[in-house]
C-alpha cells in the first residue's frame, strides 16, 4: 500500500522559482493603469463615460495634459475642459532648453466659480496668441459633435507623435460637452431635444438655447419661451454659459482661434451671425475656412460650403458664442463647423462616427496651421466698430374710436393716424392682390391636370391608330394642324389680321404647339 504522507518539497525547486520570478519582474516592469480606456471612436458614450475618458487622458499623459472643471449644470453635472499643452515646463519629453520657464504660483488648478482675476490659468510668460479653443455639445441632440471633439482629444493626446507640428506651435482647450443635462435627456427621453434642462418659473416650459444666451445683441434674439431657440431671461442666465464665460475670459489674452462644432449643415462659417454685414477681415476668415474645406475634400471627397453665418443660414442669429468670442472678446479668428450628417439627421449611424471624426480632424488640423500663419496679419485693434443688428419694422398704427367731437389738435392727430392706417391698409391690399395674381387657384390647377390627362389620351389614341395603319399597310401622313376656335371666341385683331383667341371654355382641352404639329391626320375633337 502507498503511504498517505505528503511529499516533501525540494528546496532547490523553491530557489529556482524565486529566481524566475525576480528575473521576470526585472524584465517586464509593472504597468499601473488607474482608469480603463473607453472606446471613443466607434460609439456614442454617456456623460459618465466621457468624464471617465477625460480622466484617463489626464492621468496617462499628465506631463502635458490637464483637466479642469469649469462649473456645474442645473442637474449638478460637471462641465469639463481639457488642456493639451505640449510646450510646458512639466513635459519630460522636451529638452531642457525648450521647456517654458513658468512660475510655480501660476500652476494653481482652475476652480469652479473663479473670476477672471483669480487663479490665472494662462501662463504669463507666453508671448503672443497661441491658444486654440474647441467647444461642442452646446445643443443636446447633436451627438456627433461630442464624438468629434473626443476624436480631437484622441488625436492630440494619444497620437501626439503624428500631430507634433501643431502641438509645438499651439495650445489646445477642448470642451466636449457644454450642455450635459440636455445631452443625457436626449439620450434617454427625447432624441430631438435641443436646449438645456433648467425649468422656468411659473411656467410648464423647460430649457434655454445656450447658443442664444451670450451677451452679444441678446435683445434681438427670440423671446418666446415655448420656442426651441429661446434666448433666456437675460444674458448668461444659464449655468452652462456662465461656465463658458469664465474659461473664455481667462484665456482671452492668448486666444488665437475659436471653433464651435455643430450639426448638420456640412459647412464652415464665420461671423457675423446677428448681422448680414461682413466683417473687416472676412477675406482672411474665408481663406481660413477654405483651407479646412480643401483638406476634407482631399481626404475623402466630401464637399463643404463656406461663407458667413447669416448668409448660409439665410437668417440672422443673435446671442451666439461665435459672435461673442469674435465681437466682445476680440479673438482674431472664430468659426462654426457644421458636421456632415445632412441626410442622416443629428445622430448618424455608429458606423459613420469614426469616418466623420477623422475627416473633421483633417480639416481642423489644417485650419489650425492656417490660423497660426494668419496670426500676424489680422490686427483686431485697428478694426472699426461692430455693425448694429437690423432694426425690425415698427408695428402698423391702430385706429382710435372716438365717441364725441374732437378738438382741432385731436382731429389733426386722428387724421395723421388715419392716413398712416390707410396707407398700411392699401399696402396690405396691394400685397394681397399681388399674391392673388401670382398664386394659382385650385380650379386652374385642376384644369391643367385635366388638360394633361387629355394630352396623354390623345397620344395613346394616336399610337393605337398608328399601329392599326401599319398593320393595314396604309401609312398615315402627318401634317400641321391649326386649332380653329369656335365663332364665339373669334375677334378681328385690329386690321383684320385673322382670328385671335379671346378666351377658352373649361371643357376645351389645351394643345401645346409641340403637340399640334405631331398629331396624326384624322383626329378631330
Amino acid at each position: 500500500m502507498q503511504s498517505l504522507q505528503p511529499k516533501r518539497a525540494n528546496p532547490k525547486n523553491k530557489t529556482r522559482d524565486a529566481q524566475k520570478a525576480t528575473l521576470m519582474a526585472m524584465a517586464v516592469p509593472p504597468r499601473k493603469l488607474i482608469i480603463p480606456r473607453p472606446d471613443v471612436l466607434h460609439t456614442y458614450m454617456e456623460h459618465r463615460q466621457i468624464n471617465q475618458y477625460l480622466e484617463y487622458i489626464a492621468n496617462r499623459y499628465s506631463h502635458f495634459v490637464k483637466l479642469y472643471t469649469l462649473g456645474l449644470s442645473f442637474e449638478r453635472r460637471e462641465v469639463r475642459a481639457l488642456e493639451i499643452n505640449w510646450m510646458n515646463s512639466d513635459n519630460v519629453e522636451l529638452p531642457p532648453q525648450l521647456r517654458m520657464k513658468s512660475a510655480p504660483a501660476l500652476e494653481r488648478p482652475f476652480q469652479p466659480g473663479d473670476g477672471p482675476s483669480k487663479g490665472p490659468l494662462i501662463n504669463l510668460s507666453d508671448q503672443g496668441r497661441n491658444i486654440v479653443f474647441i467647444e461642442a455639445g452646446t445643443h443636446a441632440r447633436e451627438w456627433i459633435t461630442i464624438t468629434t471633439a473626443l476624436n480631437c482629444i484622441y488625436q492630440l493626446a494619444e497620437r501626439y507623435t503624428r500631430n507634433i507640428e501643431v502641438l509645438r506651435k499651439l495650445r489646445f482647450f477642448v470642451v466636449p460637452v457644454v450642455n450635459p443635462d440636455g445631452y443625457e435627456y436626449s439620450r434617454t427621453k427625447n432624441r430631438n431635444w435641443r436646449k438645456n434642462r433648467r425649468p422656468h418659473k411659473q411656467t410648464k416650459f423647460v430649457g434655454t438655447d445656450c447658443n442664444r444666451n451670450y451677451d452679444i445683441f441678446w435683445d434681438s434674439g427670440p423671446s418666446k419661451i415655448n420656442r426651441n431657440t429661446y434666448k433666456g431671461e437675460r444674458p448668461f442666465s444659464e449655468p452652462e454659459t456662465r461656465a463658458m464665460r469664465n474659461i473664455l475670459d481667462r484665456v482671452e489674452p492668448n486666444l488665437l482661434f475659436f471653433l464651435s462644432l455643430h450639426s448638420y449643415g456640412q459647412s464652415i462659417m464665420y461671423p457675423w451671425g446677428y448681422s448680414r454685414e461682413s466683417t473687416h477681415y472676412w477675406r482672411d476668415l474665408h481663406s481660413l475656412a477654405n483651407s479646412g474645406r480643401t483638406a476634407i475634400k482631399s481626404y475623402n471627397g466630401r464637399e463643404y460650403r463656406t461663407g458667413s453665418i447669416s448668409c448660409l443660414n439665410k437668417r440672422t442669429i443673435a446671442g451666439s458664442i461665435v459672435d461673442y468670442v469674435y465681437g466682445v472678446l476680440r479673438a482674431p479668428m472664430a468659426l462654426v463647423m457644421e458636421l456632415p450628417s445632412r441626410d442622416l439627421g443629428f445622430q448618424p449611424p455608429v458606423e459613420m462616427v469614426s469616418q466623420i471624426g477623422h475627416e473633421s480632424w483633417f480639416g481642423i488640423r489644417e485650419m489650425c496651421k492656417r490660423a497660426y500663419d494668419l496670426r500676424l496679419i489680422i490686427k483686431r485693434e485697428l478694426e472699426p466698430k461692430m455693425p448694429l443688428p437690423p432694426i425690425p419694422p415698427p408695428p402698423a398704427p391702430r385706429l382710435r374710436k372716438s365717441g364725441g367731437e374732437d378738438t382741432p389738435s385731436m382731429q389733426s392727430k386722428h387724421e395723421t393716424k388715419i392716413d398712416s392706417a390707410t396707407q398700411s391698409i392699401e399696402a396690405k391690399d396691394e400685397t394681397s392682390t399681388a399674391k392673388k395674381k401670382t398664386t394659382p387657384k385650385k380650379g386652374k390647377k385642376r384644369i391643367k391636370r385635366y388638360a394633361h390627362e387629355n394630352i396623354l389620351e390623345i397620344q395613346r389614341r394616336g399610337n393605337m391608330l398608328a399601329k392599326r395603319s401599319s398593320k393595314m399597310g396604309a401609312p398615315l401622313i402627318k401634317r400641321a394642324l391649326t386649332a380653329s376656335p369656335p365663332a364665339a371666341l373669334r375677334s378681328k385683331g385690329g386690321c383684320g389680321d385673322g382670328p385671335v383667341f379671346t378666351g377658352r371654355p373649361k371643357t376645351m382641352p389645351y394643345f401645346p404647339p409641340s403637340l399640334k404639329s405631331n398629331l396624326p391626320l384624322g383626329l378631330f375633337f
